[in-house]
């Protein structure tokens, strides 16, 4: 488990303790890798469910929403824990959903702030692959690339080119207290 990611995934993981966001429990599996060849082939009949009756829109504006409802779904396929990951993109400009430590104090304490938030969110897996549904359907929208709906990102992010996942924060508590994610 070496590469940039899993350099930033933990220093995620350090930034929950800096924030006192509760930690999870950390279960590393550097030699499996859960994305094989017949999971991927199998992957669409699993996370269909999960994603029916949503249009291309609503994976462009609820990444938040899709992907907290898919962790449970993708921990019991995969048989391992699931880690919600936020975070932004690295696009080599200007960033997509980039957000850094001032966001973050800002909405724990409190502070108002404007109806929409630019976050990202996606599963990680203690591969240190990444699941993310929601990401290729935005690039396609705003570049109006119509090849790209629909795509998934389920590798190891180490292995993108062009783009980079940057883990900030791990689980969704900091939704909660931000008040960012209710339950009713």
């Amino acid at each position: 488990m070496t590469g940039i990611y899993k350099a930033d995934w933990m220093q995620a993981l350090a930034r929950n303790k800096q924030y006192g966001l509760s930690v999870p429990a950390v279960y590393t599996a550097p030699q499996e890798k859960y994305f094989t060849d017949s999971r991927i082939a199998e992957l669409p009949k699993i996370i269909q469910p999960a994603l029916a009756g949503l249009t291309f829109d609503d994976l462009v504006c609820q990444c938040l929403a899709i992907h907290f409802n898919l962790l449970p779904v993708m921990q019991d396929w995969l048989g391992c824990p699931v880690y919600f990951t936020l975070g932004w993109i690295d696009d080599g400009k200007n960033g997509m959903f980039k957000f850094g430590d001032p966001l973050i104090k800002s909405l724990l304490d409190g502070e108002p702030r404007s109806s929409v938030v630019n976050l990202h969110a996606w599963l990680t897996l203690p591969s240190m692959e990444i699941f993310d549904v929601t990401l290729s359907t935005t690039i396609a929208k705003v570049n109006n690339l119509p090849e790209g709906y629909g795509g998934v990102f389920s590798q190891h992010p180490d292995s993108l080119k062009g783009i980079a996942f940057k883990p900030m924060l791990l689980g969704e508590e900091f939704l909660v207290r931000s008040k960012l994610l209710r339950f009713e």
